[in-house]
C-alpha cells in the first residue's frame, strides 16, 4: 500500500477510497481470486480488488467480480462488500459474507 497518497483528503476534493489491485499489495495478491460465499454457502463471486480509506489506511471494502452466465452473453457486475461483514473460512479457503437477521 505504498502508493497511497496521505496528503489527498476528502476536504481537498480527492477521493476518499483507493482501489488496490493484486499488483499493488501483497495482501491483495493473497486475496485475489478468493471465492466469496454467503453464510449458507452460495457463491457470490471472487475477490477482484480492495478499497482502502486514504485517510486512515484501513481496508474498508472488498470488490468482487461476479460473472453471471446468461443465455445471450456473460454479464459482469462489480459488487462492494464491507470488510467487517466478511470472515475468512480457513478450512474451505474462502471469505464468508454474513448478515444479521
Amino acid at each position: 500500500m505504498g502508493n497511497l497518497n496521505r496528503s489527498t483528503s476528502a476536504k481537498s476534493g480527492g477521493t476518499r477510497f483507493c482501489r488496490i489491485f493484486a499488483c499493488d499489495s501483497i495482501a491483495t495478491e493473497l486475496l485475489q481470486g478468493c471465492p466469496v460465499v454467503t453464510a449458507d454457502g452460495r457463491r457470490i463471486g471472487k475477490v477482484d480488488a480492495l478499497l482502502v480509506d486514504r485517510q486512515t489506511r484501513q481496508l474498508r471494502y472488498v470488490i468482487l467480480e461476479d460473472k453471471t452466465n446468461r443465455t445471450e452473453e456473460p454479464a459482469t457486475a462489480a459488487i462492494a462488500i464491507p470488510w467487517q461483514a466478511l470472515y475468512f473460512d480457513s478450512a474451505m479457503a474462502r471469505l464468508v459474507f454474513y448478515t444479521y437477521s
